[in-house]
């Protein structure tokens, strides 16, 4: 055997246990990335029994869930309006209702979305303001709630612990998974939509937000389990801005808004909520 064979077989060898090892650290790291992306086993729920007196109770919901929200007693005004965001929510009713600035109507509404999506009243929510700025100001909000209010989680940790595990870096739901599954959770600027928890009520449930005057006609998500849905519950915080007020055009558009891309967002045969 001459030394220029010996030579080669060494190199050959070399590269041979490089490339094992290459392999090797290869699939260490794909392993510690997948355990990392994984949020292992959801906390026991901490009082079920508390959760589920609210169910069907949006007032209780309210004061159970965000007594931080709600420091005041409820005038006669918003007693009328929790009825009738309850009755939107679980049989189907549309009403309008007027109340003075700074009395809480922004806030019943954020609510309301927690409610819905929590419990699957509503799998798909719209949440619509005077423009998109302000509406994703309320998403924001509804953010800070399911981040961190600590009753929320230890009641609904099927919501509430996937979002939790992004320790506040949206760019991480792409990848988490629960159990090995892709959790299919959304954070972005305009909508939430929780994580996809098999047997859960809040799995996949959606919320998103549009300005009055944005994309709104035509609506829909697809949920991890491939089901198209529309939204079935729209709810509209104070649509009017001071400038629009003034402007007769402006008033007939929202108008025309609402009796026709609004209220068809439910799609031929859909029941509209709102």
């Amino acid at each position: 055997m001459t030394k220029t064979n010996t030579r080669n077989q060494r190199e050959a060898a070399a590269r041979q246990r490089y490339d094992k090892a290459k392999t090797a650290a290869g699939k260490r790291s794909r392993q510690i990335t997948t355990t990392a992306r994984d949020i292992g086993e959801l906390p026991p729920v901490v009082d079920a029994k508390r959760r589920d007196a609210c169910r069907k109770d949006f007032r209780r919901f309210c004061e159970t869930y965000g007594a931080e929200s709600f420091p005041l007693a409820w005038s006669p005004d918003h007693l009328t309006a929790i009825a009738k965001i309850e009755a939107a929510v679980l049989r189907g009713e549309l009403f309008a209702f007027a109340m003075p600035r700074g009395s809480g109507k922004s806030t019943l509404c954020i609510w309301a979305c927690l409610w819905s999506m929590l419990f699957g009243h509503r799998p798909f929510v719209m949440l619509v303001g005077a423009d998109q700025a302000i509406a994703c100001q309320m998403l924001d909000i509804v953010k800070v709630h399911l981040e961190t209010n600590d009753l929320l989680l230890e009641d609904f940790p099927a919501a509430c612990y996937p979002i939790r595990a992004l320790e506040r870096i949206s760019q991480r739901a792409k990848g988490q998974t629960f159990r090995g599954q892709p959790t299919q959770l959304e954070w972005t600027a305009d909508q939430i939509t929780l994580a996809w928890i098999p047997k859960q009520p809040s799995a996949g449930a959606a919320v998103r937000v549009a300005g009055i005057t944005g994309r709104i006609r035509g609506a829909q998500h697809i949920r991890a389990d491939g089901k198209t849905v529309r939204p079935s519950l729209v709810l509209i915080d104070d649509p009017q801005t001071d400038e629009s007020a003034a402007s007769p055009a402006q008033v007939m558009t929202r108008e025309r808004i609402l009796s026709g891309a609004i209220l068809g967002l439910a799609g031929p045969g859909g029941k509209q909520r709102g």
